[in-house]
């Protein structure tokens, strides 16, 4: 995961009676326009956090997870705070796929055990 841009989230009243949340994205993403997104609502750093999936997949050259200098510095901001943020997202990603990872171990190992495998033995009296 990555951050693509900052957006204020503004009020749309398209009927009456209906108010919606608005987000624009950047327009590096205008190709997103006209696709059919999931929303997802998380937290991150304990914060109110969504996420948008598109039914779009990601090319197999077009990594998540940026390598050397791009997640230091971005080309498109100078910005400590935006770099720093970048960094976090990133470093809270990778967290995610360790535990997710550790998560999975854990399940292989306890199927291979069997039910059995942690029971102490019963004694003949």
């Amino acid at each position: 995961m990555r951050i693509v841009g900052k957006s204020k989230i503004g009020r749309l009243s398209a009927k009456k009676g209906k108010v919606y949340a608005q987000i624009r994205l950047p327009p590096q993403l205008a190709d997103t326009i006209g696709d059919v997104a999931d929303i997802f609502e998380t937290e991150h750093n304990g914060k109110r956090a969504f996420l948008l999936v598109t039914r779009r997949s990601v090319p197999k050259d077009n990594t998540v997870l940026q390598l050397d200098e791009k997640v230091v510095k971005s080309e498109d901001y100078e910005d400590y705070d935006y770099r720093l943020c970048a960094l976090e997202s990133e470093i809270n990603h990778l967290k995610s796929f360790l535990l997710l990872t550790k998560a999975l171990l854990f399940s292989i190992f306890k199927n291979s055990m069997g039910s059995a495998g942690f029971e102490p033995a019963t004694s003949a009296v």
